[in-house]
């Protein structure tokens, strides 16, 4: 195999990594925002029944999660863009984004926990 033969091996397998990351990230990511949709339901559905009293925290977490959700989309798009060469270096910042978004998810379902004790008993 000649030098040109393998460095075109060697690209086609990091395109080919490349996109099994990327298609992996856009599932994480898609699941996680149908998860969101159904939490946030139930935020507004509770709000509007009286069950759950709207805290500064749970309103803080609302922002949160929608800001790392932006980041993490905007992360994935940057590495699905990206070359070759560049997709492994950004694949960090979209981990990164993942680890932001979940671990504010979890704030936003403690922030309507606590709403749901503020509220007291129905």
């Amino acid at each position: 195999m000649s030098q040109e033969d393998a460095q075109n091996v060697t690209r086609w397998t990091s395109l080919s990594e490349k996109a099994a990351y990327s298609k992996g990230a856009q599932k994480r990511l898609s699941d996680a925002a149908g998860k969101l949709d159904g939490v946030r339901a139930r935020i507004r559905s509770a709000t509007v029944a009286g069950q759950v009293v709207v805290t500064q925290q749970l309103t803080d977490a609302q922002r949160a999660v929608d800001a790392n959700l932006a980041a993490a989309t905007m992360s994935l798009e940057r590495l699905r863009k990206s070359d070759d060469t560049d997709w492994q270096k950004l694949a960090h910042d979209v981990d990164t984004a993942w680890e932001d978004l979940s671990r504010s998810i979890k704030k936003l379902v403690a922030g309507y926990s606590e709403g749901i004790r503020k509220q007291g008993p129905i």
